[in-house]
């Protein structure tokens, strides 16, 4: 999703009075001069108001007040070298975050095509769709580049908090942005806001296997009354709870039989891992043989991405370029066992 613009003003340098500089040593008046640029910068950079750059470098907003408009009675160095201390804290943070590694760009592996192919076939046709892989294939990374990319289009995660109809409506009118405070009334501003547009709207339930039956049958209404494209995603326990719930034999089969199309099967593991390793731009042929290694075990291409990463900063942090040996220590510092 496009985050909003940032709304702050930006800050105007302000006039220092004749009684400010003559109360302060020159030098100290100097130095709060360079400071303010500096912390004038870093607001605007981030989007902070004075009383959250006050609270970000623990000084009281009083306080901060007085010294960011020339007018601080006080001893000016101690305020000085607050400041000061907060920028370099802040700018060596900075620092060490511009080294992390970032993961690559979305790789359109051949599973993130079966996933992005089901996702557009359920915006389009209105469907109820599902997705069971093995966690680590790539559903989560290849949903929200969908979304983000698409118009019409949300994505919700579920968890073991969230997981009730009620917990799941809630979850979703966060997503939607829907402000409804009657729980009566939710459902109802939920599929409003889902009703089909233009070339239809389609909603992913992440963590899918997350949900109660209940809530399952809940969002086949959504699909039946609102005419909106829903895909859930999961593992293979997704919506199993649902057929075997005791409940009413008809309910089950209205989702059992409900589903459009479902993915169950990586088309090719072993060249997607490949393709996310290229994307990595790694090209050694033991590292390589590594993390194919790695992609024969539960979680394979986020395991390979979580790895790769760890060894790249460790690599980094003594000045040498990734190799066998980081990557093996990577591992094993994750502790997801041997390789072989």
């Amino acid at each position: 999703m496009i985050k909003p613009k940032s709304t702050i003003q930006p800050w105007s340098f302000p006039t220092v009075a004749a009684d400010f500089a003559q109360r302060h040593p020159a030098d100290d008046v100097e130095l709060w001069r360079k400071l303010l640029t500096r912390v004038m910068d870093a607001a605007q950079a981030n989007g902070w108001n004075k009383a959250e750059v006050g609270r970000r470098a623990g000084i009281k907003e009083g306080t901060f007040s007085q010294w960011s408009n020339g007018n601080y009675p006080g001893t000016l160095a101690n305020i000085n070298e607050q400041v000061s201390n907060w920028l370099e804290a802040l700018e060596e943070s900075a620092s060490i975050a511009a080294s992390i590694p970032v993961s690559p760009m979305f790789v359109k592996t051949n599973v993130g095509q079966d996933i992005f192919n089901v996702l557009m076939f359920t915006q389009m046709t209105a469907g109820f769709t599902a997705v069971t892989l093995p966690s680590g294939s790539g559903k989560t990374t290849t949903a929200r580049h969908f979304c983000n990319t698409r118009p019409h289009a949300w994505l919700a995660t579920i968890s073991p908090n969230t997981k009730t109809v009620h917990g799941m409506l809630v979850e979703l009118a966060a997503e939607l942005d829907i402000q409804e405070h009657n729980p009566t009334r939710l459902a109802r501003a939920i599929g409003r806001r889902l009703q089909r547009i233009g070339d239809g709207t389609l909603l992913v339930i992440d963590e899918a296997q997350n949900l109660v039956p209940d809530a399952v049958n809940q969002i086949r209404h959504f699909v039946d009354i609102y005419k909106c494209g829903v895909a859930l995603l999961g593992n293979e326990d997704t919506a199993v709870s649902f057929i075997k719930d005791k409940g009413s034999v008809a309910s089950r089969a209205q989702v059992a039989t409900r589903f459009d199309r479902r993915l169950k099967r990586e088309k090719d593991p072993v060249q997607d891992a490949a393709m996310l390793i290229r994307a990595w731009h790694i090209e050694d042929k033991d590292c390589v043989t590594f993390l194919h290694g790695i992609a024969t075990k539960p979680g394979a291409l986020r395991n390979i991405d979580r790895t790769i990463k760890a060894a790249m900063m460790a690599a980094l942090g003594n000045g040498e370029e990734l190799n066998m040996n980081y990557l093996v220590a990577a591992w094993r510092n994750r502790d997801m066992g041997d390789i072989l």
